[in-house]
Parts: structure tokens; C-alpha cells; sequence
């Protein structure tokens, strides 16, 4: 790799951004363009379709004030760059399942995508980035080894849980939808904050949440609209519409 973009959703002066930043500099030169605030959850929406307010803080290190996806756009279409590779993370919390709806770190990813440009989406367990430190050089050398990168998806990195000090192995994961209840509380001062609990689940083998709860990192392939896949075939089927 030559030029890399690092950028994350937990704020340009996050752990896991600097943790990266450091780890990513034996691949290439890396230029760290992140939200200048957090901004988690905010998937690839974007709020800076004019105005973009620029922090530089020193060489190769800038922040934006908006999104995710702003930073990325910033970084593509403002400062020109043409990376060989964007990275995205790590996130403080894992990516995994439903999650990857709302996910920035994802967000980021796919804006990257949308260019045409290679992207992985990097995230760790909540406050648990030992497994980044020591196993990151082996989960980028298993994704170069196996020509994983591709234009037409990005990948979704998830590493182990914080129930393991060490993964078990990299596995090559689909997406798992895991049930939960949704429910919010009302604060002493009125503030209602929302709350979640999941449902008893059978963990499917081979998913991202499977990896997950048995210490795996796991890969998920990622596309642009890849929901869609299953329904439209089957509708095509309901209406008859030929091929």
C-alpha cells in the first residue's frame, strides 16, 4: 500500500483512530481525516453538503466538522486524495449484526466505496483494543495473503470479544440479525434514554455474531445496497418478471 485515509466515527482524537494511525504507518503514508467530534451511529449520512468547517492540526492530520462520511468526502473530493486504501476505525464497540445499519465506522467504509475505492471498517469490543495491538499486523497480512480488498464491497473487521484475551482464528462471516427489546427510561431531569435487551438467540455458525460469542475475528463482506439481494429476486418471482 502506498497512500492510505484513515478516518474513524469516534473523533479524530480517539483511542482506536491513534492506535491505527500508529499500526498503519509500516503499510504506507497515512493521512487521518476524521470527524472532529463523535458521531457514532451516524451511518453515511452527511450534513456538510456546502459548508465544511477544516481543523488542521498538524501534517497529514486534519479534522471535519461533520460526519463520517463528510470527513471521507473532505478527504476525497477537497484535499484530492486518491488513497489505495481506506480504513475506518477502530471503533470503540463492535459492528456486528443490526449495528451495521447505524454504524459511522461502516458509514465511512461505504462512502469510500461509493468513489470506488477499496475500504475496511475496523471495530473492537467496548475498551478491549489489546487484540488490535497484537493481532492487527496478522489480520492485514491474512486480508493482502487472500486478495480480500475489492471495489465492489468493503469489509467489515470485527475483532474478538472482551470475554477473550486472544482470538481463536480469522473466519470469513455473513451477517446475523439478533432480536432484542427496545425500550426507553425517563431520567430524574426528563431525559429518556433508550435501552436494550436481547432475546434468547441461536447463534447461526458462520455469521459475525457467531464469531463473536466463540472468539473469532471475524470479515464480513459488506456491499452497497447488498439488502436488497434476496427480496428482489423473490419479488421478481411473485410478479413473473423475466430475467
Amino acid at each position: 500500500m502506498k497512500k492510505i485515509l484513515l478516518t474513524n466515527d469516534d473523533g479524530f482524537n480517539a483511542e482506536g483512530i491513534r492506535i491505527l494511525y500508529e499500526k498503519l504507518q509500516k503499510y504506507g503514508e497515512v493521512t487521518l481525516v476524521a470527524p472532529h467530534n463523535h458521531m457514532s451511529g451516524a451511518s453515511v449520512s452527511r450534513v456538510s453538503w456546502y459548508d465544511t468547517k477544516i481543523h488542521f492540526h498538524e501534517a497529514n492530520i486534519y479534522s471535519v466538522a461533520g460526519t463520517p462520511a463528510d470527513a471521507v468526502h473532505f478527504a476525497l473530493y477537497g484535499l484530492k486524495l486518491q488513497p489505495d486504501l481506506i480504513v475506518s476505525g477502530i471503533n470503540d464497540g463492535h459492528n456486528i449484526g443490526l449495528d451495521t445499519i447505524y454504524s459511522g465506522t461502516v458509514g465511512a467504509a461505504m462512502e469510500g466505496l461509493k468513489g470506488g475505492y477499496k475500504a475496511v471498517a475496523f471495530s473492537a469490543d467496548f475498551k478491549h483494543f489489546e487484540p488490535v495491538i497484537n493481532e492487527f499486523d496478522e489480520v492485514m497480512e491474512y486480508i493482502f495473503k487472500n486478495d480480500l480488498l475489492s471495489t465492489n464491497y468493503i469489509l467489515n473487521v470485527n475483532f474478538v470479544s472482551k470475554k477473550y484475551t486472544k482470538s481463536q482464528g480469522i473466519m470469513i462471516t455473513d451477517l446475523a440479525f439478533r432480536p432484542s427489546n427496545q425500550y426507553y427510561v425517563e431520567s430524574e431531569e426528563g431525559v429518556f434514554r433508550n435501552r436494550r435487551t436481547f432475546v434468547p438467540y441461536e447463534f447461526i455458525p458462520q455469521t459475525d455474531l457467531w464469531a463473536a460469542e466463540y472468539g473469532y475475528t471475524s470479515i464480513t463482506p459488506l456491499k452497497l445496497g447488498n439488502q436488497t439481494d434476496f427480496g428482489f429476486n423473490e419479488l421478481k418471482k411473485k410478479v413473473g418478471q423475466n430475467e
